[in-house]
């Protein structure tokens, strides 16, 4: 029956949401998922409370569940843990990050990539601003009002 039908649609769609939180990025067709730990470089701007604040976090191994993953604080801007996966796919690295903030509320984590060859960029020739660091930026807004924006950036790796 059509009711019968639409709860099923709606039980699946929150069985997706749900295996998204636990499975994450699933690799592109001929990719694979890499264990390796990273240490980042994340930079947060709250807009709100006119907070700005960059921490080195301490190393952080890939494919650590959200339950299981260390707590960052960035300066008093905001916390939470930073989970990342690694997939690779011939000459292609991406590092999918997902920083579950204490600032976001009503919105999903701020979550970016950063596509990574395991070196550090060079300097091109006239682009001086650019920074050398392989990285990503995000934005969201707290409550549909104040923004939040946030850095991050490969720092080590072994």
């Amino acid at each position: 029956t059509f009711k019968s039908c639409k709860m099923d649609s709606i039980l699946f769609l929150i069985f997706l949401v749900c295996a998204g939180e636990v499975i994450g990025h699933p690799p592109a067709r001929g990719a694979s998922f890499v264990e390796t730990t990273l240490t980042f470089l994340v930079s947060v701007n709250a807009t709100y409370d006119d907070c700005i604040a960059t921490v080195k976090t301490p190393p952080i191994h890939s494919n650590t569940q959200y339950n299981k993953s260390a707590n960052i604080m960035v300066g008093d801007c905001d916390h939470g843990p930073l989970i990342f996966q690694v997939t690779q796919d011939g000459r292609d690295t991406n590092v999918y990050l997902t920083f579950h903030s204490s600032v976001i509320e009503d919105a999903s984590p701020p979550t970016c990539t950063i596509k990574w060859n395991y070196s550090y960029k060079v300097p091109e020739r006239g682009d001086l601003m650019s920074s050398l660091l392989p990285g990503c930026f995000v934005m969201d807004s707290r409550e549909g009002y104040h923004m939040t924006y946030y850095w991050f950036y490969i720092l080590d790796w072994p």
